[in-house]
């Protein structure tokens, strides 16, 4: 999943290495998730869209961009 652009994931929560998931990343829509924060290894430094509705998502970052 090197080059993998946009990750759409609904009523999903994975478990594992996010590391794993493309720095290319673009596009995340993921609804319906139950977590409170994005896992830590979860890169979004070349995000452009991040879509989280109706998820318990609380908290996406620590420090302002």
């Amino acid at each position: 999943m090197k080059n993998l652009r946009l990750l759409q994931l609904d009523y999903v929560d994975l478990t594992g290495d996010y590391g794993y998931l493309s720095k290319e990343l673009r596009w995340v829509h993921w609804q319906q998730t139950t977590f409170n924060s994005i896992p830590d290894d979860f890169y979004m430094g070349n995000l452009v869209v991040i879509d989280l509705k109706h998820s318990n998502i609380e908290q996406v970052w620590n420090e302002s961009k």
